[in-house]
């Protein structure tokens, strides 16, 4: 099937029509089987249209996003590497000892438990999850 754009040259108002292939227009429009649906002219044509052009089946789009994320999580851990401190397991505390007052606030970095998170989270203190993990160790 192929779906035609049409328009009444009379009223001027735009319909579609279905049809099995371009030549059963022609035919159809030869025989005067084709009529507006609003004034009930016969005097109907195609008007532009955009093609219906489906792409290749063999086309991977995904494996160029998903490079794309990596690259865009590898230049965030660079910068977070360079420009973070890594507290390790100790982040939970230094959290909270930054958001008490404690010590100067910083830039950190590190590993919390789930049970861990809910508490900083309770406490009103904002944590983001990286999408990596780390491959720091303190000794």
């Amino acid at each position: 099937m192929i779906v035609f754009n049409l328009i009444c040259s009379t009223c001027e108002i735009e319909f579609e029509g279905w049809f099995g292939s371009s030549s059963d227009f022609q035919e159809q429009k030869r025989k005067k089987l084709i009529n507006c649906p609003s004034c009930n002219s016969l005097s109907v044509t195609k008007s532009l249209m955009t093609p219906n052009l489906s792409s290749k089946s063999n086309i991977k789009k995904t494996p160029r996003l998903k490079k794309a994320m990596v690259n865009d999580i590898k230049k965030y851990k660079k910068i977070i590497e360079k420009n973070f401190d890594y507290v390790g397991d100790n982040f939970t505390e230094e959290a909270k000892k930054m958001k008490y007052g404690e010590i100067d606030e910083r830039p950190i970095y590190g590993e919390a438990t789930l049970e861990q998170t809910k508490e900083l989270f309770d406490e009103d203190i904002g944590v983001v999850p990286l999408p990596w993990s780390s491959t720091k160790k303190i000794n």
